[in-house]
């Protein structure tokens, strides 16, 4: 597992953790962004779901997800992550995919989720 350390401007939100899967949130502005490591797979979507409610519940503004250390994404995933799109767009909220791998690109994409995509991370799979 890694960790990430964050600079004094950022607080951290939680770390939840599994053997195969990381989700590390912190708070940066009006902004929080999720990072998300190795395998985002149906065994390991209460991680993410987790992470995503705690987020939408206790904090403000736009949510990022960071795709970039993704090593797996499955279907299950990709839907919670859509699920939560929905519920932060009710309250005038944003969600954007950082820096997706490839994988997780493709995933996105066949999702129609393309369009939440980071400007500079935008690629077509």
């Amino acid at each position: 597992m890694a960790l990430t350390m964050f600079s004094p401007p950022t607080r951290s939100v939680g770390v939840f953790r599994s053997p195969l899967m990381t989700a590390a949130a912190s708070t940066t502005g009006a902004r929080t962004v999720i990072i998300l490591r190795g395998e985002a797979d149906v065994s390991h979507r209460p991680i993410l779901c987790d992470q995503l409610c705690r987020v939408i519940a206790v904090q403000f503004g736009d949510v990022v997800i960071d795709l970039s250390q993704v090593r797996f994404i499955d279907i299950a995933s990709v839907r919670a992550l859509a699920t939560g799109q929905m519920l932060l767009e009710s309250q005038g909220r944003r969600l954007t995919f950082r820096s997706p791998s490839r994988l997780a690109s493709q995933m996105i994409h066949r999702f129609g989720l393309s369009d939440l995509i980071e400007p500079a991370n935008r690629a077509t799979p």
